[in-house]
């Protein structure tokens, strides 16, 4: 079924509006839902290593956390690019499909998870950076955001995998399976924690 090109740019919709939106298509918006999530996950880690830095003293640490703090907020906000982008995703491919482009079409559903799991990983890499800054005041919520990204990175390995056995096309195959092996391993060096309390 073709979509209508009239669609609504996701980070436009308010969060009632997105999940709504999401569960009525007739597509599994697995891309859009896990940009956005992940860019939530950066938000709330951006937010942790702003109110630390309100309360650093030593110079080198305030640099340090700054730049950061301004890698998280680039993340960010290239996530919800990506959510806008994913969005809209299916009724391009429709497009590239119907005009003789399906390989096109294709490379680019593949391309997005790949684009969405490298923003998550080094947004989940930052954080895990900032921690020898983080104040206790918002030392757990940071790691749940990191969880909450590592987990968005482990999702795009997926999505990507699934993508790859729909479309089993040599020359897909051939590009983004490195891509996925490479993001599943580096994912593996992310070290969220599992208990914050010691058991």
């Amino acid at each position: 079924m073709t979509q209508s090109t009239d669609l609504p740019q996701m980070t436009a919709l308010t969060g009632r509006q997105f999940t709504t939106h999401v569960s009525s298509r007739h597509h599994a918006m697995a891309g859009a839902v896990i940009a956005l999530a992940a860019a939530q996950a950066a938000a709330l880690g951006e937010v942790c290593m702003r109110i630390t830095r309100d309360h650093l003293d030593d110079p080198s640490a305030q640099q340090q956390a700054d730049d950061l703090i301004d890698r998280v907020t680039e993340f960010k906000q290239r996530l919800l690019d990506l959510t806008d982008t994913d969005g809209s995703a299916i009724t391009a491919f429709v497009a590239l499909r119907e005009a003789g482009q399906e390989l096109a079409g294709q490379d680019m559903l593949c391309a997005l998870p790949v684009d969405m799991g490298e923003l998550a990983l080094q947004g989940a890499s930052a954080l895990q950076a900032f921690r020898p800054l983080v104040i206790d005041q918002v030392h757990d919520d940071l790691e749940m955001a990191l969880t909450l990204l590592t987990g968005a990175t482990q999702a795009c390995t997926l999505l990507l995998d699934s993508n790859l056995r729909i479309w089993p096309d040599p020359t897909l195959i051939a590009k983004y399976e490195p891509l996925r092996a490479s993001l599943e391993a580096n994912a593996r060096q992310l070290t969220p924690v599992a208990r914050l309390r010691a058991p």
